[in-house]
């Protein structure tokens, strides 16, 4: 299980795309403040793509995807990934 972070800071929205077993999950979207559950994410929802420089990182469990919203941190900014791309 994988999921990618995005961060739109302009609209205060948090983005995240997962895979299980390689098997995409779809996206989900929230508040930057909020927390990310299983039953967010939809296979027919699509992440923005001007997102596409606002890659925030590639955690392990939405649990890593929660604790690093709660800190709070600054993530640097990076260009999507290839294996998010579409």
């Amino acid at each position: 299980m994988g999921f990618g972070l995005w961060l739109d800071r302009e609209n205060r929205l948090a983005w995240a795309e997962g895979t299980q077993e390689y098997r995409p999950m779809g996206a989900a979207v929230i508040a930057i403040t909020g927390q990310f559950s299983h039953r967010d994410f939809r296979q027919t929802r699509a992440r923005p793509a001007k997102l596409e420089k606002s890659f925030a990182g590639f955690f392990g469990s939405l649990e890593e995807v929660n604790a690093f919203l709660r800190s709070g941190a600054r993530a640097a900014m990076r260009t999507t990934p290839a294996v998010f791309r579409k």
